[in-house]
């Protein structure tokens, strides 16, 4: 198999001491791109050649590595087969166009676009060139989201009747807010609490149980401004915040099931138990319950459970470990859903990752729990 040649654009020349701004090129993404034996990288976009090359000394790249200062350089460089698009949702669209304008295969983090418009219009361009697109929703290639999906998918549970999910924001912080971080407590942006955090779950529901056919919301918003963190980690002035902070979400799906969808705000950070997420799938012949601590869904937190009950027999906590490849086990746990996706993208495996189209879906869904709440978007 040919490696693929990448092209990374969003690499901060800055080495963050966690998951603040800028920070996933760096910890779930430049790992794969440097230990896969499927890619290679090749070169690197930032807002200028010289933001570029100081990426390219601050990680010890080789000096055969490339650098841009705009993308459609980038997208002309015939030495990359791949463009991988790391920066603010907010620039995704116009930095994943030129791209597929040139035939690139393209690899966007979630969200697709800022808006629905912007992900339809990148996926109708994807199609129109006939390329191969891939979206992080990360926890599409999650071992746990694919034994819950196995066990569904055997019929084990016999019937599907009800879903019903408790999950909260214990994982981020709820009395101060990151610096240069300020569009994720805007819902306008795109790119926020209730965009990402809530969607990557969002998306593992719809692709392990299906859509809904008919559905109620009601999305609140208790906090309406938060403190900004000082370089001392000490609050600062408040910013103005308007993403809900409870998310109610119920209704019936395509295959007749009932589902309900609860996300709270989390104070406290720290939820009773350390159980910060519960899911229950209900069948004609058993239950499955998974829970997770206070992690992000998708960033393979490793406290979670897999327990299931069926008819007649005693429960059981299910393994859901995987022989992962080496790159993958070499990784930080929170990257390595990033670098399942991208292993199954190298491989052609399809159904491990989702593509522009199937994005546009549940950008489309976002929506309608929003319009349906009357919560202003």
């Amino acid at each position: 198999m040919a490696v693929t040649r990448v092209g990374l654009i969003g690499l901060t020349s800055t080495k963050p001491e966690g998951l603040g701004p800028h920070a996933w090129a760096v910890f779930a993404l430049l790992p794969i791109f440097l230990n896969s034996p499927n890619y290679e990288l090749v070169a690197l976009c930032n807002s200028s050649v010289e933001s570029a090359r100081r990426a390219v000394e601050a990680h010890g790249l080789p000096s055969s590595v490339k650098t841009y200062g705009n993308p459609e350089d980038l997208a002309k460089d015939p030495d990359v087969d791949l463009v991988v698009v790391s920066v603010r949702v907010g620039k995704h669209f116009e930095v994943a166009k030129p791209a597929l304008l040139e035939g690139k295969k393209v690899f966007v983090e979630w969200p697709l676009g800022a808006s629905t418009e912007e992900a339809e219009k990148l996926t109708a361009l994807a199609r129109e060139k006939d390329v191969k697109t891939i979206v992080g929703v990360q926890a599409r290639a999650d071992p746990l989201v694919l034994k819950v999906k196995e066990i569904i998918q055997s019929g084990k549970l016999g019937r599907i009747t009800s879903s019903h999910t408790l999950g909260s924001t214990s994982g981020l912080p709820s009395h101060i807010w990151f610096n240069g971080m300020e569009y994720y407590l805007d819902i306008k942006s795109g790119g926020n609490l209730y965009h990402i955090y809530f969607a990557h779950f969002l998306d593992s529901f719809t692709y392990v149980l299906g859509d809904f056919e008919t559905l109620q919301s009601d999305l609140k918003t208790e906090i309406t401004e938060i403190p900004m963190m000082g370089d001392d980690g000490a609050p600062t002035k408040a910013t103005k915040k308007n993403t809900p902070d409870h998310i109610l979400v119920q209704g019936r799906l395509k295959s007749g099931a009932v589902a309900s969808i609860a996300y709270r705000w989390c104070y406290l950070q720290e939820a009773v138990g350390n159980v910060g997420f519960r899911w229950i799938i209900s069948g004609t012949e058993g239950e499955l319950e998974i829970t997770a601590d206070q992690g992000q869904w998708q960033m393979n937190s490793s406290d979670r459970k897999l327990k299931l009950r069926l008819r007649g027999k005693p429960e059981e906590e299910v393994d859901f470990s995987v022989a992962d490849a080496g790159f993958v086990q070499s990784m930080a746990s929170f990257g390595q859903n990033s670098g399942r996706i991208l292993n199954a993208f190298a491989h052609g495996d399809e159904a491990l990752y989702a593509d522009f189209s199937s994005a546009v879906q549940t950008h489309k869904l976002l929506d309608e729990i929003l319009k349906k709440s009357g919560h202003e978007s």
